[in-house]
């Protein structure tokens, strides 16, 4: 299934709000996070995120699995997504319900740079490159592709929920710290400043998103790890030799 395969219709969509993601054939070592969602304080809803690690000769893939709820004023949003990334490159797709109407969007990272992005909302299906677009949302949660946030300058952001994209300048990774499940952490703090937005992402040593602020729906969204994951276990990862559905590991 290829990308514009994965968005060929409503039934096609419909399967998606129902299960987006992968079939491996074989297990992998993972790691559970939940995030507690805020707008102003006040909780909103949340985002569960499973990264499973898989061992290739080729190189290690990650697939990142997410379900966010949202009930905010005015708005009530759930959306599934599953991305992939290997060592030659990363992409996505997710669906969404909100307040009632429902799209869907796949993005693929391009090897000259920038990603194609394609969007499917009220019947209509639009296509498009975006050259300055270096990372997704996704990729925060991935501990293989947050490192594209150490090269400061002019960023997009993709919002992978939406198709959406924060534009501004990435400055330097700062030291900092973020209480997580009473824990404090250390990490590097990541600001992307851009009109009329500010986006910030708390990272860990590890790589690992402790936190973050974003505005999307609208809403400046606070997004912040409930508890410290169990610790990767290198010792269980399996070999798979393909993917089953969703996006695919053979269109990288």
């Amino acid at each position: 299934m290829t990308i514009r395969a994965a968005l060929a219709g409503p039934a096609a969509l419909a399967a998606l709000l129902t299960l987006v993601g992968f079939a491996p054939r074989a297990q992998a070592a993972e790691q559970r996070l939940v995030y507690d969602l805020a707008v102003e304080g006040e909780a909103v809803g949340t985002r569960e995120v499973t990264i499973k690690y898989y061992s290739r000769p080729s190189g290690e893939r990650h697939v990142i699995e997410t379900f966010t709820h949202i009930e905010a004023p005015g708005v009530t949003f759930d959306s599934r997504g599953t991305g992939l990334s290997t060592p030659s490159g990363a992409q996505f797709s997710s669906a969404t319900d909100r307040n009632g109407a429902r799209s869907a969007v796949a993005a693929r990272e391009l090897s000259g740079g920038g990603w194609q992005v394609t969007v499917q909302t009220g019947g209509k299906e639009t296509d498009r490159s975006e050259a300055h677009v270096r990372l997704s949302t996704l990729d925060l949660m991935d501990p293989a592709r947050v490192g594209l946030l150490d090269a400061p300058g002019s960023v997009g952001l993709l919002i992978a929920e939406t198709g959406d994209i924060v534009a501004g300048t990435l400055g330097t990774g700062e030291p900092g710290s973020v209480k997580v499940g009473g824990v404090r952490v250390p990490t590097t703090r990541y600001t992307l400043a851009g009109p009329g937005a500010t986006a910030k992402f708390m990272i860990s040593g590890d790589g690992l998103l402790l936190s973050s602020e974003v505005r999307w729906l609208g809403l400046d969204m606070v997004a912040t790890l409930r508890d410290l994951p169990a610790t990767r276990d290198y010792g269980v990862v399996e070999t798979t030799e393909g993917l089953g559905s969703g996006v695919q590991e053979g269109d990288l």
